[in-house]
């Protein structure tokens, strides 16, 4: 391809000014710095993706591109110093990525393809420094066999899992675009948290109403320890492809999505084993409202199943569908201040567990 290379990623993001930058930390943000001042020293708040690059790689085009996109983001143009555990926020330049010229390692080679991502994984590792510098940065290997290793890597003070997506199909528009042709406007990170405290009444209501009378015994509660430094993994189980297409075609025939029928099996066991008639389990979501901004706005939500009538399948499945309907869209309560609600306004008891 002219001027190309070739991102394996999807989904299509806007892009905004380059001037903006946060000021303050939001509620989720605030507790993932209590977890760094914790675990300092060691990459467990990493998060990032490494990318095949394929085709004519233009260096410079790739490096304009990067900046641009690190910059027109406003947390990813956020520099962070630490002052023992005062966090303080302020605009910040961005440093070129980083160049290693590997020849000797070829991307299509069995033995060569450990050590390069026995190599990303040191890149990965490697700590901010929190003396303010911006959050985010990018490392390229180029490979004998003509291609490129691209590792974003990112502190996830700035960067959650759905935001990564967008970053790089946003890095894969600024690369074909140029640094000639201007980006598109697009809104703020803190224009998303702004909407969500004008909705915070509403959501409490909402959490007080649907949580009332909900018999928890106890709510168990673990944080991290010094000493407590996981090097952290990740395990991937494939499902069986018959699996796969029978999960498919019951979420079809039930006219939901797989992860809402495969939520609503789980909530529909754990009823049957436990032998509970009121159950309260909690979901990843990514509920982004704007998709042009980009920050750590992924929680759990809370779907209650069982309270109300019928408890069958079909009844099981209505209450997740809504459940996560509505939980979705009460969002402005965040998961801890929810666990607060139940164990100190409605009495329920709160263990922590043992050391």
């Amino acid at each position: 391809m002219r001027h190309s290379a070739h991102f394996w990623a999807t989904e299509h993001m806007n892009q905004r000014s380059e001037s903006a930058y946060a000021t303050e930390l939001s509620r989720q943000q605030r507790r993932l710095w209590e977890v760094e001042c914790v675990v300092r020293g060691s990459a467990l708040l990493h998060t990032g993706i490494a990318l095949r690059l394929d085709g004519k790689l233009d260096e410079k085009r790739l490096s304009h591109a990067i900046g641009a996109v690190f910059r027109r983001h406003e947390l990813l143009n956020t520099g962070f110093r630490a002052d023992g555990e005062t966090l303080h926020l302020g605009p910040a330049a961005h440093d070129e990525p980083r160049v290693a010229h590997r020849p000797d390692l070829c991307a299509d080679q069995a033995g060569h393809l450990a050590e390069i991502r026995r190599a990303a994984a040191a890149a990965h590792a490697k700590t901010f420094p929190l003396t303010g510098e911006p959050l985010a940065r990018a490392d390229l290997t180029l490979l004998g066999d003509h291609s490129a290793v691209l590792l974003l890597t990112f502190h996830r003070l700035v960067m959650d899992l759905f935001s990564l997506h967008q970053v790089v199909t946003d890095l894969q528009e600024a690369y074909l675009r140029g640094p000639d042709e201007p980006p598109t406007p697009a809104d703020r990170y803190s224009a998303i948290l702004a909407a969500r405290e004008h909705r915070r009444s509403g959501d409490w209501e909402f959490w007080r109403t649907e949580l009332s009378d909900f018999p928890t015994p106890w709510i168990g509660e673990r944080r991290p320890e010094p000493g407590w430094l996981p090097d952290g993994a990740e395990l991937s189980v494939p499902l069986d492809p018959d699996l796969t297409g029978l999960l498919r075609e019951n979420a079809r025939a039930a006219r939901c999505t797989p992860t809402v029928f495969v939520t609503a099996a789980a909530a529909r066991r754990v009823l049957e084993r436990s032998g509970a008639a009121d159950l309260v389990l909690a979901t990843m979501s990514a509920n982004r409202m704007n998709s042009d901004a980009v920050g750590p706005l992924a929680q759990a939500v809370l779907v209650r199943v069982g309270a109300a009538a019928p408890h069958g399948d079909a009844g099981v499945l209505a209450q997740v569908r809504r459940g996560l309907r509505e939980g979705m869209a009460h969002q402005g309560v965040e998961f801890e201040e929810i666990v607060d609600l139940l164990t100190d306004g409605m009495g329920v008891a709160r263990e922590t567990w043992p050391r």
